[in-house]
C-alpha cells in the first residue's frame, strides 16, 4: 500500500535505476514478461519503502510512453510522468570528438536510452523544462577547449550543443485538496569518460549550476516553499572525479536542507562501483521549511531486502518523509 501522509506531507524517493538493455523496446519485453530479476527486485523495494513519488533516473523510454506505463502498473502508482530525454535528439555534427558525425546530444547506444521516469499517486503537471537550453546560453558558461584555445570539438558543435545531457524538468505534483509539491528533477552528465579538454566534468559543473539558476527564477517562476530537489548529481562531495566545490555549494544552498540520508550499511553512499567504492551521487533536497521526520538510504546489512537492493541497481534508493511546518 502506498504511503498515505497527513497534513499535506509526503514520502518522496529517488532511484538511479539503471533500468536499460541492449536496444530500444527490450526492457517492455521484460516487464511485460513478468520475470526480469531486477524488475521483481525493484517492485519489493518500493513496496518496501511505500513512496507516493518516485523518480527513477537511467530508464528506458519509448515516444508512446509504453514502457513508462508498463513500469507505472508494475509498482504500484496512478500516475507516470516523462519527457523526450535528450539522448532522443540526433544531430548531423561531431559533438564528443570522435571524428564521427551522426551524435546525439547524449551519448547513448541507442535512442531513448537512459531517460528520467516519475511516478506518483497524485497528478503531475509540467512547469517548465530546461532540456533545449544551449549550453553556450548558459550562465557563466565554460565549455571545453583544445590546449590551443580552439573550440572542442568543434565550433560547430559549441553552437548546436545543448547543457541538459538527459533531462531537467520542474513539475507540481498535485494532491487532492491539498496544496502543490513543487519538484525540480535532474540527471547529470558523468564527469568522467572524456579527454584533457575536460568536456564531461565542465558539462557537470555546468549542469549543477543550471539547477542553481533555475532555483533563482532566472528561466521560470521557481516558488521559495514547498519545493524539493532531486535527482543524480554524478558527483560525490568528498571523492572521485568532477567539481567537488560545484557539489559543496549545491548542497550548502539556504534555500534547501540537506538531511545527508543514512543507510544501515553504507552510511551516506548511495551508489557501489568496485572502483571507486561507495559513493554519494543521488539527492533529495527539500525546501528548508519542511520538517523530515526520516531520511534513509536502502541498503539493509542483511535479509532479503539486502539481496533485493543489490540485484535492482548499483545504486541505491533515497527517499525522505516531509511535513509542513506547524
Amino acid at each position: 500500500m502506498p504511503f498515505v501522509a497527513s497534513a499535506e506531507g509526503f514520502r518522496i524517493a529517488s532511484l538511479h535505476a539503471e533500468l536499460t538493455r541492449k536496444g530500444p523496446g527490450l526492457l517492455l519485453r521484460d516487464i511485460e514478461r513478468g520475470k526480469d530479476e531486477q524488475i521483481a527486485a525493484l517492485q519489493q523495494i518500493v513496496q518496501s519503502v511505500a513512496p507516493d513519488i518516485l523518480l527513477l533516473t537511467k530508464v528506458d523510454f519509448d515516444a508512446e510512453l509504453r514502457t513508462a506505463r508498463a513500469l507505472q502498473r508494475a509498482l504500484g502508482f496512478d500516475h507516470a510522468f516523462a519527457l523526450p530525454p535528450n539522448s532522443m535528439v540526433p544531430t548531423d555534427l561531431d559533438l564528443d570528438g570522435d571524428g564521427r558525425k551522426g551524435d546525439r546530444q547524449s551519448w547513448v547506444r541507442y535512442a531513448g536510452e537512459g531517460a528520467m521516469l516519475l511516478l506518483s499517486q497524485h497528478p503531475v503537471r509540467l512547469r517548465f523544462h530546461m532540456n533545449d537550453l544551449l549550453w553556450k546560453d548558459a550562465p557563466n558558461a565554460q565549455m571545453p577547449m583544445r590546449a590551443s584555445d580552439d573550440p572542442f570539438p568543434s565550433i560547430a558543435a559549441h553552437e548546436a550543443l545543448k547543457l541538459v545531457s538527459i533531462g531537467l524538468w520542474v513539475v507540481d505534483v498535485m494532491p487532492e485538496g491539498g496544496a502543490p509539491l513543487t519538484l525540480l528533477v535532474f540527471q547529470n552528465q558523468t564527469p568522467v569518460f572524456d579527454g584533457p579538454e575536460d568536456m564531461n566534468g565542465l558539462r557537470n559543473r555546468a549542469q549543477l549550476g543550471l539547477v542553481r539558476a533555475v532555483m533563482e527564477s532566472v528561466y521560470g517562476t521557481f516558488p521559495t516553499k514547498r519545493f524539493a530537489v532531486m535527482g543524480n548529481a554524478n558527483l560525490d562531495p568528498a571523492r572521485g572525479a568532477g567539481d567537488r566545490g560545484a557539489i559543496a555549494a549545491f548542497l550548502a544552498d539556504r534555500r534547501v536542507q540537506d538531511l545527508r540520508p543514512q543507510s544501515a550499511l553504507g552510511g551516506e553512499a548511495t551508489a557501489f562501483w568496485d572502483k571507486p567504492g561507495p559513493m554519494r551521487v543521488s539527492y533529495i533536497l527539500p525546501s528548508a521549511e519542511w520538517q523530515v521526520d526520516r531520511a534513509e538510504v536502502v541498503w539493509p546489512q542483511t535479509g532479503l531486502l539486502r539481496t533485493a537492493a543489490e540485484q535492482a541497481s548499483r545504486h541505491r534508493m533515497i527517499w525522505l518523509e516531509l511535513r509542513p511546518p506547524p
